[in-house]
């Protein structure tokens, strides 16, 4: 190696040229790898799985439902009175009148819904 750098710097390209093809035995390495490939291994164990996508696009709403039936209104008439309660009778006001003295006197009824 050391004499085909000599030859080189001595003669320029031609002597490298030459110190190349005369020595080329010498400077040879040995044989790599083919490059061909082999049968195929065993087969490995299987990998972990994957982590979740992110949610894709909503698809195209589809087309809109037939319309609903009428209801059905059955008219329920209901009255307020003080006797005869179907359920629980509150307090309301039923006058107000202003005393001699300025003051509000207040008259109050008991009325509930009746049927």
């Amino acid at each position: 190696m050391a004499l085909t750098c000599v030859l080189a710097l001595v003669f320029g390209f031609v002597g490298a040229f030459g110190a190349v093809a005369t020595f080329q035995g010498s400077l040879q390495g040995k044989q790599g790898e083919t490059g061909l490939t082999g049968a195929p291994g065993p087969a490995g164990p299987a990998g972990q799985d994957g982590a979740d996508g992110v949610d894709g696009k909503d698809g195209k709403a589809g087309k809109a439902g037939k319309a609903g039936k009428t209801a059905k209104v059955q008219a329920k008439s209901v009255d307020l009175g003080s006797t005869g309660c179907s359920g629980q009778s509150v307090q309301v006001i039923t006058d107000v009148t202003i005393t001699a003295a300025q003051k509000l006197k207040l008259t109050k009824k008991n009325v509930c819904v009746v049927k």
